[in-house]
């Protein structure tokens, strides 16, 4: 009987061992520290995003973003040698105001800053704006190199030249594509991606007029 004593004793040993053991190693996870992700913005609120420039408009007037504030404005930076991604997101935009009431529109101006100020003249960009593919009213913005790196330093907003040989156009320009909602007082409210679907777009204006 001593013999079998001794092994229970010895598998008592190794499983309490075991047990403890496991016990470390699972406290060690843990409460070991996790890796912190990317800071997710939130759809509403303030942000730092927009802020001081001066550009000119379509019709050859200076706009600065004082002239944002008394009204809502849903903000593009493009251009109009854009093959795809610009005409979509202001085809988006349109989409979305039709989807409100005209009283509720008629809280919102729209407006295209251009990426390329170098093609991007006041006269190309008045005859761009007037497409009935996008927003009534669409304002077309446009100034210098350096005036519009202000605005784009602004908005948070990249972009540079592709060279394009085999195309007409000779370059492209890739840029952040992003729909910005600024609110009534000229401060940022939310973003929305050119993947979105009008009907999202169109929630998230509603969403602000509720707010107000």
């Amino acid at each position: 009987m001593r013999p079998a004593s001794g092994f229970s004793t010895l598998s008592k040993i190794i499983i309490g061992g075991s047990l403890a053991l496991i016990v470390v190693l699972v406290a060690a996870v843990l409460l070991r520290p996790q890796p912190q992700g990317p800071s997710i913005a939130q759809p509403m609120g303030s942000a730092a995003i927009g802020g001081e420039f001066t550009l000119t408009d379509d019709s050859g007037e200076t706009f600065t973003d004082e002239d944002l504030k008394g009204k809502a404005s849903l903000i593009y930076f493009g251009y109009t040698y854009c093959p795809d991604v610009c005409p979509y997101s202001l085809q988006a935009m349109k989409a979305a105001l039709g989807q409100l009431g005209a009283s509720e529109r008629e809280q919102f101006r729209t407006v295209l800053i251009s990426v390329d100020p170098e093609r991007d003249t006041v006269d190309a960009l008045h005859q761009y704006v007037q497409s009935e593919a996008f927003p009534e009213g669409l304002i077309g913005l446009t100034g210098t190199a350096e005036q519009v790196d202000a605005a784009k330093a602004a908005y948070k907003v990249y972009s540079a030249k592709v060279e394009d040989e085999g195309s007409s156009a000779q370059y492209l320009v890739d840029h952040t594509s992003l729909i910005f909602l600024m609110g009534k007082d000229g401060e940022f409210v939310s973003a929305f991606t050119h993947q979105e679907p009008p009907e999202t777009i169109a929630k998230g204006l509603r969403d602000y007029i509720a707010a107000q």
